[in-house]
């Protein structure tokens, strides 16, 4: 009761910073302009869907020259060609390490002959054929970088960098939809020692290929997604791979210049120590640890908390509490890409007025609810945008509030087994296509290909 009481506290004075009563409209009225920020996935779903419900008076904020967000590969460090930080996380020979059917729009799958892991490069051409295919290209301003939102009176203020003309400007929104993404801000961790390292240390944000790392001795730290498929991409070309982490998993047979060690302790000038006192010497550091969220044109009249972990409060991870008007798409973690379809979804058919919102303490009670919910599993309010296990009802509470076509139980069936396969089989989990026969069914059968030439049935210039 104490630790609740604590949490309650928390929740409360965090509330008291972004919750106040507004005049008890959901959303403002349903034929004002939408303003989308970014031609990711999201934001691409989110286009397509107010199409479908015949809303056309939208327009999508792109920073760069190309949709596709991350899933577009830029051979760019740092900043692009028109000095914008790079969004991309994208690098070469990256297979998707989820199967496509979580990743597809249910009425624009695949072509037939598609592997479920297809390349980078792959999925990049489906999304550019689906923005051609529902013509959505008529609504995205490119080079369009997005410095500002802010709500003015009862509208939002959008102000925005268009860098082929090098203006300013601003656009006046009744909705804004966030769709940039948060696999753009790396996320660093410190070490004692860092500074007087003398080789080369960069986030995987920024790693391109396994070329320039040919005969040295690299350090890789952290085994999430990133790291254990760039464990793979190294491991054959480099001198010696030292990787840093504490994954319990089953760890391929890799050759012998791999080297498993525990967490950091510190750095020297030419290489690590561990906390098991061990040492190596290294030439290059590539930190895989993670993206924090990042919207840096927010301020506090967004109505919202963000730090680098999470985003609150928000209705159904989805809808800004305090300014209905406001919402994300892709805030929620440990889920497949198919969410934010559904996400994007939800927040065309609330703007097109096809279902009303509930009142703001109604909002918020929900949210509340899975705050407690997250305590009472042990987790903290750093977690509150977690979904995990909770996907398939996720994926129903969406269906039973707005109409959201309701994605299969087999979805979430395949993303626990594709999680747990990936840990078990690292070097051949993407030697096996999956069959989706029914709802709650699947068949997973044998189909190698060859990983330097990956088929993709996809006939569309870059």
């Amino acid at each position: 009761m104490a630790k609740l009481s604590l949490v309650f506290c928390v929740v409360l004075c965090l509330l008291n910073l972004v919750i106040e009563v507004t005049n008890g409209l959901a959303v403002p009225r349903s034929s004002g302009r939408t303003c989308i920020i970014g031609a990711g996935i999201s934001g691409l779903a989110t286009a397509k869907y107010l199409q479908d419900y015949g809303v056309t008076n939208f327009t999508v904020f792109e920073a760069t020259r190309h949709i596709g967000g991350t899933w577009r590969f830029d051979p760019h460090v740092g900043v692009d060609e028109d000095g914008l930080p790079l969004y991309t996380s994208q690098y070469k020979y990256l297979r998707t390490n989820t199967p496509r059917e979580t990743m597809e729009f249910e009425e624009f799958p695949f072509p037939e002959g598609t592997p479920s892991y297809p390349s980078g490069t792959c999925y990049y051409k489906y999304l550019k054929l689906f923005t051609k295919n529902y013509d959505l290209y008529k609504y995205i301003q490119f080079r369009s970088h997005v410095r500002s939102v802010r709500w003015n009176k009862d509208r939002w203020s959008l102000s925005y960098h268009n860098t082929e003309t090098q203006s300013d400007e601003v656009a006046s929104c009744d909705y804004v939809v966030l769709c940039s993404g948060h696999y753009s801000k790396p996320r660093w961790p410190k070490f004692e020692g860092a500074e007087a390292f003398k080789g080369s240390m960069i986030h995987s944000h920024d790693y391109k290929e396994p070329e320039p790392y040919r005969n040295r001795r690299v350090l890789l730290l952290g085994a999430g997604p990133s790291g254990l498929d760039l464990a793979t991409h190294l491991v054959n070309v480099t001198q010696k791979l030292v990787h840093s982490h504490h994954l319990v998993y089953n760890q391929p047979n890799f050759p012998k210049n791999y080297v498993k060690k525990p967490d950091i302790r510190a750095f020297t000038t030419d290489g690590v120590i561990f906390v098991d006192g061990s040492f190596e010497q290294v030439d290059d550091v590539i930190f895989c640890t993670g993206f924090d969220f990042d919207y840096p044109f927010l301020d506090e009249t967004s109505g919202v908390t963000v730090s680098g972990k999470f985003v609150l409060p928000v209705y159904q991870d989805i809808v800004n509490i305090r300014r209905p008007s406001m919402m994300f798409i892709g805030l929620t973690q440990v889920t497949i890409t198919r969410v934010l379809l559904s996400q994007g979804e939800y927040a065309a058919a609330a703007i097109a007025g096809k279902f009303k919102l509930p009142p703001q303490e109604q909002m918020l009670k929900h949210w509340l609810s899975k705050v407690y919910y997250l305590d009472s599993i042990g987790k903290k309010i750093v977690n509150v945008n977690l979904i995990g296990n909770l996907q398939d009802q996720y994926f129903g509470n969406l269906t039973s509030e707005a109409g959201v076509k309701r994605a299969p139980p087999v979805l979430t069936e395949i993303r626990d087994f594709n999680a747990q396969i990936r840990l078990d089989d690292l070097l051949h989990y993407r030697d096996y296509d999956f069959n989706i026969t029914d709802a709650f069914h699947y068949d997973r059968y044998y189909h190698p290909v060859d990983p330097n030439n990956v088929p993709c049935p996809i006939d569309i210039d870059f």
